[in-house]
């Protein structure tokens, strides 16, 4: 994912690339905003972005060996947290998200924009609720305490931590207010009402609108879809500004 892949948004867009260019980039940042408004694709890019070692005014180079590490979101310094269904059979140990980040990156690279319930599905969940759990924190924890592997930054990227057990959350707190040096969490969420007070104050909140209509209809209108001009307005007026809901009309 880069930023030229993201449907509107360009002030949010703008604002990532310029604290990344002035060096002033805050250690948390929560991406809010309704469902399918490109929250995900904006930390997917932001992250590529960061650990570009070659990157443009606007977008990174795609070239670089972090690059080519991302277009496989295998990048050493980049780390995944989002819920899964616990499939242990030990009463002491949770199911984490390295038990199934090989499922997540193929899922990923696969959807741009998706939804909760797209994940399940991939997860073949069988109508169970997956969940951040408790035992995510110490893997986390002890990824984000070694040093890099390319000698810049550690991006760690949390997925729905509305989903996140409160012990879970609670033993990231410290970590979240006094990161190490160049480590970026980026949590992305749709219901921030639901994450705990004592996470959301840690960060620094970036909300994302509804994307507009005309940016809708333009994506429909080009060459990936080439929908005609009357029906790609359709389909963005019942849109509602989620690009996730465009794809499924």
């Amino acid at each position: 994912m880069y930023f030229r892949d993201i449907i509107g948004q360009q002030d949010t867009v703008s604002r990532l690339i310029n604290d990344a260019d002035r060096g002033i980039v805050p250690h948390a940042l929560l991406f809010c905003g309704p469902e399918g408004t490109g929250k995900m694709p904006a930390a997917l890019a932001f992250a590529r972005y960061l650990l570009c070692t070659n990157h443009t005014d606007n977008d990174s180079c795609g070239h670089c060996p972090a690059c080519v590490k991302m277009n496989r979101l295998i990048h050493p310094d980049l780390h995944f947290v989002f819920p899964v269904i616990n499939r242990s059979k030990s009463s002491e140990h949770k199911t984490t998200s390295d038990d199934e980040i090989r499922t997540w990156r193929e899922f990923l690279l696969s959807h741009s924009y998706f939804s909760y319930d797209e994940w399940l599905d991939a997860l073949n969940a069988e109508g169970q609720q997956a969940m951040i759990y408790t035992d995510e924190s110490e893997s986390i924890i002890q990824k984000l305490q070694m040093t890099s592997s390319q000698g810049g930054y550690k991006i760690a990227i949390i997925w729905k931590p509305e989903k996140m057990h409160l012990t879970c959350a609670n033993k990231l707190l410290k970590l979240l207010e006094e990161p190490p040096a160049k480590t970026v969490f980026m949590l992305v969420s749709d219901q921030p009402d639901k994450i705990i007070d004592t996470v959301i104050s840690r960060t620094q909140r970036i909300e994302f609108a509804p994307i507009p209509h005309d940016e809708i209809a333009k994506r429909l209108m080009g060459p990936e879809f080439q929908l005609e001009e009357r029906q790609a307005n359709f389909i963005a007026h019942m849109s509602g500004g989620s690009w996730i809901k465009a794809l499924q009309a």
